[in-house]
């Protein structure tokens, strides 16, 4: 069987990453790739580097898709589709609005793929599939890593990971508790620092909604990955900037910078729109690097926002 993974990336997204800190690795398809049976080739496209090859050859094109890009992912699985390739769709913009992601794939994927993954593949390769799986939550012990070698081009390396899932707070302007549930999942520290250890290149990013919310845990995260000399940065609150501790172990481990997501309270008002500011924090005063740019914006899940 192939299996034809994208990562895809509308126009207005390509331009405003090409010119951004925001070219870190994305983690969804070659975490899913990790998840595939052993027997089926992989082809990874990532929008930001390459354009997709509709003329290639596959049994089985999956997509994920996130809002702002939901009407370009639409016309490349309607495109797929009508050259005879079988589409499945997943992602947080599938999991807010299933029946209009149906009308344009053969399969979607509600909920953690994870779980029901291998299944999706092999209904596939039987010929005989569901039109929806929904995936329950993942135990993340024994996760394995990230297929690193479909990564190309990102200026920022290839390792890419997550130590935890969700988020501990219930903001109402937030999608993740939406797409993970109350509460935060953690995978076991050694598991996370053994993937560490193997990844390739310097640079590190976790890509955690907020890594540091359990604070014993993330320091003894801090304290497993320290020996391997990585840079690493993930996202947090603006609480770990007056934790000196955590800030001096997160420096002393790898930590170049972070992003800070403020609550503003005025995004619970009538006619706001969410969060305040999405902002680069530099890690100056505890050895850290500061990062190249400020990135603000909106963090509202809006399903508007990819109409305008």
């Amino acid at each position: 069987m192939r299996l034809h993974l994208i990562t895809p990336e509308s126009a207005p997204s390509r331009r405003l990453r090409r010119g951004r800190l925001i070219q870190f690795p994305q983690l969804t398809m070659p975490l899913i790739a990790a998840y595939t049976p052993s027997d089926v080739d992989v082809h990874h496209t990532d929008e930001l580097v390459d354009g997709v090859d509709f003329e290639r050859e596959a049994d089985l094109v999956a997509i994920t898709c996130n809002t702002p890009a939901a009407n370009h992912v639409y016309r490349i699985a309607d495109d797929m589709r009508r050259r005879g390739r079988r589409v499945v769709l997943g992602g947080p913009h599938v999991r807010a609005l299933p029946r209009e992601a149906s009308a344009h794939a053969d399969a979607i994927v509600t909920g953690e793929a994870e779980t029901v993954w291998p299944q999706v593949v092999r209904d596939f390769q039987r010929g005989r599939w569901q039109r929806v799986y929904c995936g329950p939550p993942a135990d993340l012990r024994g996760m394995p890593p990230p297929r690193w070698d479909l990564i190309r081009g990102r200026a920022y390396g290839k390792a890419v990971t997550i130590a935890t899932r969700g988020c501990v707070h219930q903001c109402g302007y937030c999608s993740i508790p939406f797409m993970y549930g109350r509460g935060q999942r953690r995978r076991p520290v050694d598991e996370v620092a053994h993937e560490v250890s193997l990844m390739p290149g310097k640079a590190v990013v976790f890509w955690d909604d907020f890594l540091m919310a359990h604070r014993p845990y993330a320091l003894s995260l801090f304290r497993a990955i320290a020996p391997f000399h990585k840079w690493w940065t993930t996202q947090t609150t603006i609480r770990f900037a007056f934790d000196d501790e955590l800030m001096a172990q997160a420096a002393a481990s790898g930590c170049k910078a972070v992003f800070i997501g403020p609550r503003d309270d005025r995004a619970e008002q009538p006619g706001r729109a969410g969060k305040g500011l999405q902002s680069g924090f530099t890690l100056r005063r505890c050895g850290g690097q500061p990062p190249s740019t400020w990135d603000c914006g909106s963090g509202r899940h809006d399903v508007r926002a990819r109409r305008r």
